[in-house]
């Protein structure tokens, strides 16, 4: 009778050990992950791949398939009197946005955020949500690390 208290007590402790240990890297797991839209460390480099293609079938025409954005896209503008689209690798000014920003933009273009705006980034409807984070985790993937870090650092994601 004894052995079989110690047995019940042996499993009910490593139950609990468990139990705790899964609920503390669940939730570590959770937080590391805000710019992916939460997504485990698993997925990451699925979601990756198909922000990659997402951003070559939407993107690309634009900023460039290697996200280098267009030649002169902070020095003139184009022949209808717009911006050229900017690089999105980390050498143009995307990075300087909280990812919020960046969705919405992917999302409704600059419209939202300025009613007057008549450029060619209108945004697309087309996409989920789930296809724009995945773009944009995609896109932070390019980014050097030092961008990287300078991002994370400013907008604790």
């Amino acid at each position: 009778m004894k052995n079989i208290f110690n047995y019940f007590s042996i499993v009910i402790f490593l139950f609990i050990f468990v139990f705790i240990v899964l609920v503390f890297f669940n939730e570590k797991n959770r937080n590391d992950n805000k710019f992916s839209n939460s997504v485990s460390m698993e997925s990451a480099s699925e979601q990756i791949l198909l922000g990659s293609s997402l951003y070559l079938n939407n993107c690309a025409s634009c900023h460039g398939n290697k996200l280098e954005g267009q030649p002169k896209w902070n020095t003139e503008k184009d022949s209808d009197g717009h911006n050229y689209a900017p690089p999105l690798n980390g050498t143009g000014h995307a990075w300087h946005h909280d990812f919020e920003t960046l969705f919405n933009i992917i999302r409704y273009g600059f419209k939202k955020m300025d009613p007057n705006y008549k450029g060619k980034m209108i945004g697309n409807d087309d996409l989920t949500d789930d296809e724009i984070w995945s773009i944009l985790a995609y896109v932070k993937s390019i980014w050097p690390d030092s961008i990287k870090d300078q991002y994370e650092s400013t907008n604790n994601n």
